[in-house]
């Protein structure tokens, strides 16, 4: 039977469809795609943070546009491009017939390692850069403990260094409706009825994320995907084991 839906359409241009992904290249698939958003997205905040490359919210918002446009075209024909736990969940939910809940375990399981290894890239890439910020800070600056947030910033998202955000509960709130406005727009370009083009979708997707990033960023920090929080604890505690142990 026909899907009614699905993640990205096929290309139009009259060709024959490829042959389905396999189950492995579909989990390939959203790992390296994952890596790719994560990379560049926080990549472009650690410019900002670590070389004050970057200046305003536009300048971060347009390299997590990219990171994401590069992420779904590089993936969507393959995996569906989810690159989001969030997403992954909403379709097993809303659009069973497409995505089955039996693959939402391995799809989230790879979505974490392509998050830590982009956590890996962006750490070696900067490492230094990170030591001379934090040597700024001051003597009194200790990493580890709750005012090294301020140094970790470019790698995770802490509402409690925004002054704007009352507590948990409302960055609850804005969290939520970050996530949820960005899959209400990723189930609205999927659908066949609206015919867009799907060479568009990936774009459109990566300026719905810009658009929650100006608007919500500077409150929360817009994780609305938590393999980025789970990539950065992991990635960063494993590279300061290491840098111990040596």
């Amino acid at each position: 039977m026909a899907k009614d839906y699905d993640t990205i359409p096929d290309v139009e241009g009259g060709s024959s469809p490829a042959p389905e992904p396999t189950f492995i290249s579909k989990l390939i698939a959203e790992t390296f795609g994952t890596a790719v958003l994560t990379q560049i997205g926080c990549g472009g905040l650690c410019a900002a943070l670590y070389l004050g490359n970057a200046q305003g919210t536009f300048q971060c918002a347009a390299l997590w546009i990219l990171g994401a446009t590069l992420g779904v075209y590089a993936t969507g024909a393959i995996s569906g491009g989810h690159l989001n736990p969030a997403v992954s969940f909403s379709f097993a939910l809303v659009r069973p017939g497409d995505f089955s809940f039996a693959l939402l375990l391995p799809y989230i399981a790879a979505q974490v390692l392509g998050g830590i290894i982009a956590g890996c890239l962006n750490y070696a890439i900067y490492a230094s850069a990170i030591e001379n910020y934090e040597a700024g800070l001051g003597d009194t600056f200790i990493r580890g403990s709750a005012e090294s947030i301020q140094s970790a910033a470019a790698f995770g998202d802490f509402y409690s260094l925004s002054p704007n955000v009352s507590g948990w509960g409302h960055a609850f709130f804005i969290e939520a409706f970050g996530t949820a406005f960005l899959t209400f727009c990723i189930f609205a370009v999927t659908n066949p009825k609206n015919n867009v083009p799907s060479g568009a979708i990936a774009p459109i997707v990566g300026i719905a994320i810009g658009s929650m990033i100006v608007m919500l960023g500077n409150l929360t920090g817009y994780v609305l995907n938590f393999v980025i929080v789970i990539f950065v604890f992991i990635s960063t505690h494993c590279f300061q084991l290491l840098t111990m142990a040596m």
